[in-house]
C-alpha cells in the first residue's frame, strides 16, 4: 500500500476530513524517498493549503505545491538547494536529493491547533494514529537522518519513539517559518534577518555534508 493510499485508509476508518478529495494534491510527501536526508515538518497549514490551491491553475495542481507557497518555503528550497539537496530552479519538482514529509498528515489552521495542542494528549493521539504512516514512509525509503523541523516535530517525533517508531539518526533545527515570520527569542533579531537566514541555510549546508550519500 503506497503512502496515499495508506493515508486514505487512515481518514476512513478514524472519520477524519477528507482532505484528499479536495487536495488530492496534498499527498504529505514530497522528493527523492531514497535520499539519505529526510525532513520532518509538523503538519500542513490549512490556511496554507486552502489559500495556494486558489492561486493555482488547475493544470498546475500537484504535489509540488507543497512546500512551495510562501516566504518561509522558499527559504527551504533555498537552503536544500545551496547544500546540494535538490537541483535546478528551487521552485520547480525537480533534482531532489532529499525527501520532506511531516509526521501529523492532517491539515489544521494553525491558531486552532496551536490552542488545541495545549494539553498534550491532542498531539500525543495524533501521533499514536499517524505513527504507522511515517513508519511505512521509513521503511519503504532509506533515510539517514531525520531533520526534525522545529520544537513541535521534535517532540512528536521523540514521543512517537518512545512508542516504537525505528528511526535512524535526528538532528534538529529551526522551523523555516520561524526564521521568516517570528522575531527570534531573546534577541533582536528580527523575522527575516540576514544572520539567521544565513544560520539556517549553514545548519542544512552541515547536515548535507555529514549525511548525503
Amino acid at each position: 500500500m503506497d503512502i496515499v493510499q495508506a493515508t486514505r485508509t487512515t481518514i476512513k476508518d478514524n472519520q477524519l476530513t477528507d482532505w484528499l478529495s479536495d487536495y488530492p494534491w496534498l499527498t504529505g510527501c514530497l522528493g527523492n524517498p531514497n535520499a539519505s536526508v529526510w525532513f520532518i515538518g509538523e503538519n500542513p497549514s490549512l490556511n496554507g493549503v486552502i489559500n495556494v490551491n486558489k492561486r493555482s491553475p488547475e493544470t498546475e495542481k500537484t504535489e509540488n505545491l507543497q512546500w512551495n507557497s510562501h516566504a518561509g518555503d522558499k527559504l527551504l528550497r533555498e537552503a536544500m538547494t545551496d547544500a546540494g539537496l535538490k537541483q535546478g530552479p528551487v521552485e520547480l519538482n525537480e533534482g531532489w536529493n532529499c525527501y520532506i514529509t511531516n509526521a501529523i498528515k492532517e491539515p489544521e489552521i494553525v491558531t486552532e491547533r496551536n490552542l488545541k495542542k495545549r494539553n498534550s494528549d491532542y498531539w500525543k493521539v495524533q501521533a499514536e494514529l499517524w505513527l504507522p504512516i511515517l513508519q511505512q514512509q521509513i521503511d519503504n525509503g532509506d533515510p539517514k537522518v531525520l531533520v526534525l523541523l522545529g520544537g513541535q516535530s521534535e517532540k512528536i517525533i521523540h514521543y512517537m519513539i518512545k512508542l516504537g517508531l525505528k528511526v535512524p539518526a535526528t538532528e534538529k533545527i529551526h522551523h523555516y517559518s520561524y526564521i521568516m515570520m517570528r522575531p527570534e527569542s531573546g534577541t533582536n533579531r528580527g523575522p527575516r534577518h540576514p544572520d539567521r537566514i544565513a544560520e539556517f541555510k549553514a545548519s542544512i549546508k552541515s547536515i548535507a555534508k555529514k549525511y548525503s550519500r
